[in-house]
């Protein structure tokens, strides 16, 4: 029997100068959070932007005319990737998270790092808009990642 191979691509790339986030520090957390989620491939890319690009994004993809802390965009349709495979594009605004997380401990890229955690949970099919129920599965879902990355008491 071979073993299974894991393959987890995840790039960052950030579109504010100068970058306000170490991209291996976040590129790092990120591929933590997805041994904790534990798909059996991925290929993650982050894009951080500023809040005058997520407007842009919000108001053209969801029809919401303001900025947001993030955005997911899964690579495929739901139900149609292939079992075990996570693929798609996170974008945050690093301004908006930094500001919603004022005064938590940790580094920026900690701080941002709690964002993205929600946009691959939005990749994994999780989404919070189902209802309340849902969004308590989600948000209990994500501290648990979150804090068992980072450590308890992060917030």
């Amino acid at each position: 029997m071979f073993p299974v191979l894991t393959i987890r691509r995840v790039s960052v790339r950030q579109h504010l100068r100068p970058p306000p986030l170490r991209g291996d520090r976040l590129r790092a957390l990120v591929r933590r959070a997805l041994t904790r989620i534990g798909p059996a491939s991925a290929d993650v890319r982050v894009l951080v932007v500023g809040d005058e690009d997520m407007e842009r994004w919000n108001r053209a993809f969801l029809g919401r005319p303001r900025t947001t802390n993030v955005i997911s965009f899964p690579e495929d349709e739901p139900g149609e990737s292939p079992p075990g495979r996570l693929a798609g594009d996170i974008l945050v605004s690093a301004p908006t998270c930094l500001r919603q997380t004022r005064g938590w401990p940790g580094s920026p890229e900690e701080r941002v790092f709690f964002f993205v955690v929600h946009g691959l949970l939005h990749l994994c099919g999780r989404d919070h808009e189902r209802g309340v129920a849902e969004s308590r599965r989600m948000r209990k879902e994500e501290m648990e990642i979150y804090e068992s990355i980072l450590g308890k008491g992060t917030r």
